[in-house]
């Protein structure tokens, strides 16, 4: 992952009006008291609009990992260092519950999308997305529960945003939209779980990324294979 966890970031960005500027994203930031490396980390995203939450996220993706501020790294292998015993700690919590949400929005999603593809290979996609991320919220609660982690019933603003705009699409424009969002929404979890995997203090939670950050890939090799598919149609 590049040098800081998207989830973390987002938390200092909610309330931002999208699309939003880097610029309006570091102001943001700061207004909402992100530290040091939170502002450093922002202003190494490209000089460009986002369009949703999902896309800055990506973005910090999509960053080398040399791009990532000396002081950022001194830190990290510090706080790693005098940290290896803790057990938990509430970015745990707060992933935890961002993937319950993202699991739920994707349900919904491709639940919209049995009501309105015809094509075979797409519903059968959809309805395996259905399935896959209802076994993992399932497993996300169990963690959860164990924590006494207080879990959402709703997904967040912005996704249910995205799910009107998806309730909004018919045809063509819906197909392609929704593919390209499973590819997109892949990627950057791919990216997020694979974080957790390799730097939570909780060996629960690194299992639970590790395996789900494997199952994010197949799942991302079959969107691309549908939108093979798709293109062909």
């Amino acid at each position: 992952m590049a040098h800081v966890n998207p989830i973390q970031v987002q938390k200092y960005l909610k309330g931002v009006d999208y699309p939003a500027s880097k610029k309006t994203l570091l102001e943001k930031a700061k207004s909402m008291g992100a530290d040091e490396n939170i502002c450093a980390s922002l202003e190494q995203l490209p000089d460009e609009d986002f369009q949703t939450p999902a896309d800055v996220s990506q973005a910090f993706g999509a960053l080398p990992d040399d791009a990532r501020p000396a002081s950022v790294q001194r830190d990290r292998t510090a706080h790693k260092d005098a940290h290896k015993e803790a057990p938990r700690s509430s970015g745990s919590n707060e992933f935890l519950v961002q993937a319950l949400q993202d699991s739920m929005a994707e349900i919904q999603i491709c639940e919209l999308a049995l009501e309105k593809l015809d094509n075979e290979h797409a519903r059968a996609f959809a309805q395996s997305m259905i399935d896959e991320h209802g076994r993992m919220g399932r497993e996300l609660e169990q963690l959860a529960a164990a924590r006494k982690i207080d879990m959402p019933s709703r997904i967040r603003p912005e996704q249910e945003m995205t799910v009107d705009e998806f309730a909004s699409l018919e045809g063509r424009d819906f197909e392609q939209r929704w593919i390209q969002y499973n590819i997109d929404v892949h990627e950057r979890d791919i990216k997020i779980f694979q974080h957790y995997a390799g730097e939570d203090y909780d060996p629960d939670i690194r299992k639970l990324a590790h395996g789900t950050a494997a199952t994010f890939a197949k799942h991302l090799k079959k969107a691309h294979d549908v939108g093979r598919k798709l293109a062909k149609t």
